[in-house]
């Protein structure tokens, strides 16, 4: 996960204009460690209230994760293919 980081750190500092950069990632940030927390809060719900084992919630996490990742590649492939037929 750092070498993601890593990479999206370098995009948003391409992508960002100078004036705008600190703003841009101090929401990263936060962002960031937002999800953090979420996830873990939520993984002490599903342990403790649900009942499910700590298996069964790296499992749901999984799962949720590899749906995140479909939809981010099927919205940036259709973000790219546009951007393409833009530019050509």
């Amino acid at each position: 996960s750092n070498i993601v980081w890593v990479y999206s750190s370098l995009l948003l500092q391409k992508l960002s204009s100078a004036s705008m950069r600190g703003r841009v990632f101090g929401v990263d940030c936060a962002l960031a460690m937002l999800s953090e927390s979420a996830s873990a809060l939520l993984a002490g719900v599903l342990q403790d209230d649900a009942g499910l084992s700590a298996a069964q919630v790296s499992l749901i996490m999984a799962i949720v994760a590899v749906v995140t990742l479909a939809m981010w590649g099927v919205y940036f492939s259709r973000v790219s293919i546009a951007e393409r037929s833009i530019t050509t």
